[in-house]
């Protein structure tokens, strides 16, 4: 009976590795062929390592196996994951038939931080207005100072969608919110003024 399932589970992943192997021949980009990659070959080697554990029937064996497939199906996934992130950042192109690319203007190249605001998209939607950072310098006059003894909005006509420091942001901030060296700023409004703007805050 062992042998039957063991045979089962094989030809299942053989299936499985062959579906993998077309996918890389037969997808037109690198992005979809991550796709056959890490789905299908993974569940190909699960299954023959599967059949392995059961035809051996021996717990040492099977904890080989079974400890095989978990590492396999957590790094399968990290590994694509990081291939497709740096082949995108190279500018790796997709394939003529992406119909979309949802992570355009998202993504901010230099510090490889995701966006939850597409700029290009809400400077389109506001004629007239450009979005733009600014990093607060060290020893710049406005460090510890708060939005509010800036006076921005008063004085340059520009507005601060979010204050990025280290690793998290704070959307919409108050005038209460003090400013801090490295602290970046993202400001929106008329492009002449968002100049003045800068050179203030420096």
């Amino acid at each position: 009976m062992r042998e039957v399932v063991s045979g089962i589970l094989v030809l299942i992943g053989a299936a499985f590795a062959l579906i993998a192997g077309v996918g890389i021949l037969r997808m037109p980009d690198l992005y979809t062929r991550m796709s056959a990659t890490t789905k299908v070959a993974t569940l190909g080697v699960g299954s023959t390592l599967l059949a392995v554990a059961v035809y051996f029937g021996e717990l040492g064996v099977a904890t080989r196996a079974l400890a095989a497939i978990a590492f396999v199906f957590l790094t399968a996934p990290v590994a694509a994951h990081m291939i497709g992130r740096a082949s995108y950042f190279v500018g790796v192109p997709m394939c003529p038939e992406t119909a979309m690319d949802e992570l355009r203007g998202h993504y901010d190249l230099r510090t490889h931080e995701l966006e939850s605001v597409c700029f290009p998209e809400l400077e389109r939607q506001l004629p007239g207005l450009q979005v733009g950072r600014l990093r607060i310098p060290d020893g710049a006059a406005v460090a510890g100072r708060t939005l509010a003894e800036t006076e921005l909005r008063q004085q340059y006509g520009v507005t601060v969608l979010a204050v990025c420091r280290g690793t998290f942001s704070i959307p919409n901030p108050d005038g209460d919110v003090r400013l801090l060296p490295g602290d970046e700023l993202i400001l929106i409004g008329p492009p002449e003024r968002l100049d003045d703007a800068a050179e203030a805050l420096k």
